[in-house]
């Protein structure tokens, strides 16, 4: 698993002013995180990813497939424990897709979240705050 801090791009980022961190014009902190990520088309139908990069406010997913910009989707992440990287943790959220873009044979689709359980936005925080740091 690779795991490294990342900046939206230069013209989407800026400091806090104090020397601090970047922060992402969309208002949250983005780190690259290359996890396991599904799509739920139904209660047995999913489409497997991965997630380029993640922040409190959204994700980015590879996929094999499109969805329209404004699609309700709900993903599934395999968030790994930041002590014990072994150890996953399951984040189901509710994500409205902003943009696709194709990627090779793939699309990077970037979404934002619309519903996340307070147990998977802590889990997500803690690893943006670790890499941020």
């Amino acid at each position: 698993m690779e795991v490294e801090v990342v900046l939206a791009g230069q013209d989407m980022s800026w400091t806090d002013g104090a020397g601090g961190a970047p922060v992402d014009a969309r208002g949250a902190n983005r780190v690259n995180a290359h996890w396991r990520a599904r799509v739920l088309i139904s209660s047995e139908t999913f489409i497997e990813g991965r997630t380029v990069n993640v922040s409190e406010g959204g994700v980015s997913l590879l996929l094999d497939r499109r969805f329209p910009d404004g699609t309700l989707l709900t993903v599934a992440l395999a968030v790994p424990d930041p002590i014990d990287r072994t150890r996953l943790q399951g984040v189901t959220a509710q994500a409205k897709v902003v943009f696709n873009v194709a990627s090779g044979d793939l699309f990077r689709l970037g979404l934002h979240f619309t519903q996340v359980p307070d147990d998977g936005r802590q889990a997500i925080r803690r690893w943006v705050h670790l890499l941020m740091a």
